[in-house]
């Protein structure tokens, strides 16, 4: 059982797989000297911890690919603690799970590791490594998603956007997102509302969600000019841009739709002695990572990643059970509104 040149103890591994040191050694120099559970066990530990282990199963178990686009530098990956959560829940269920990060520029690559190359001259390829795929996010992962849906992987998908492409998904829906916290700002009395979108495939649904709220909401006709947007690049310093144009033209409020984003307002806000919530209001769309102990607490809008995981697992487990059947899934999730601390009535400034 290979592993990465990521260095971790003996007993982290053994506290995390439930198992003895002595147990995680002789799985290390010679997987075929411990019990296929214990093997297993072992192997789910180090994917949680980071370090790569070949997509291989003797053991028979299912074995589950869990897919995410590989973060820019410098960006959060809004599926961090859906991630996590699935792992977890994986883990204690007894499935076997390979962690793998989407490249564009590697997307069949990654798809012969992980079903076997296909044979030239219309042969049989290798043979699928893993038994199915949940595949989290956008843009790589998406496009690996296609890649492993054309091979007749049972896979399910939770991103953003909405696709005609068959695939089953569970869509996070952030137009229902943007209009609750359209709504919960003009409920505080703000009128002057920016959106920060990063620039990609979601943006037009995302700003058109945006501006059909503010015009219900407000009874205003929506224009650029009374409902201001900006487009971004990823990363922080993108949203420092963002937040300053937002800024200039006047807004008391600000709805952030991703992590880096919300990052960037803090900071633009900082740079001109401005106080969040005070002199500016930040609600965040979407996942957040620990923004219950930022400076201020960050109100958001966001998803139930538990139930969301279970969701997405039971699908995938279907699909495998009966990969003959007809099943294509296809929801939406609406999210709740997080108050904390970022969010107040306006003032003058």
């Amino acid at each position: 059982m290979g592993t990465s040149s990521k260095q971790v103890r003996l007993a982290e591994i053994a506290d995390l797989a439930g198992v003895s040191t002595a147990t995680v050694s002789r799985a290390l120099r010679d997987p075929g000297a411990v019990s296929a559970a214990s093997a297993e066990k072992v192997r789910q530990a180090l994917s949680v911890l980071g370090i790569e282990t070949p997509a291989v199963n003797p053991s028979g178990i299912p074995l589950i690919a869990l897919v995410r686009p590989s973060a820019p530098a410098g960006n959060v990956d809004p599926y961090t603690n859906l991630f996590e959560i699935l792992t977890n829940r994986m883990f204690a269920q007894g499935i076997a799970v390979v962690h793998v990060e989407a490249e564009l520029e590697r997307t069949e690559a990654i798809a012969d590791s992980l079903l076997g190359p296909v044979a030239e001259h219309g042969g049989e390829s290798s043979g699928p490594r893993i038994a199915g795929a949940i595949v989290l996010g956008g843009g790589a992962a998406g496009a690996l998603a296609a890649r492993l849906s054309e091979r007749g992987l049972p896979l399910i998908r939770v991103s953003n956007a909405r696709h005609d492409d068959g695939i089953s998904r569970i869509v996070l829906d952030a137009s229902d997102g943007i209009a609750t916290a359209v709504q919960h700002l003009v409920h505080l009395g703000h009128r002057r509302i920016g959106l920060a979108v990063l620039r990609d495939t979601a943006a037009a649904t995302r700003i058109a969600g945006f501006r059909r709220s503010m015009a219900s909401v407000l009874h205003i006709p929506a224009t650029r000019d009374q409902a201001p947007v900006v487009e971004a690049a990823g990363g922080p310093m993108a949203g420092v841009a963002a937040a300053e144009e937002l800024l200039g033209l006047g807004c008391t409020a600000v709805i952030a739709c991703a992590p880096s984003l919300s990052f960037g307002i803090l900071e633009a806000a900082a740079r001109a002695r401005l106080d969040v919530p005070r002199d500016l209001s930040l609600l965040t769309v979407g996942d957040m990572p620990d923004a219950d102990v930022i400076a201020p607490p960050l109100s958001q809008v966001s998803y139930d990643w538990e139930t969301i995981a279970a969701s997405a697992l039971d699908e995938v487990e279907a699909m495998i059970a009966a990969p003959t059947r007809e099943r294509q899934v296809d929801y939406s999730v609406t999210p709740d509104l997080v108050l904390r601390a970022s969010a107040v009535p306006p003032q003058r400034r």
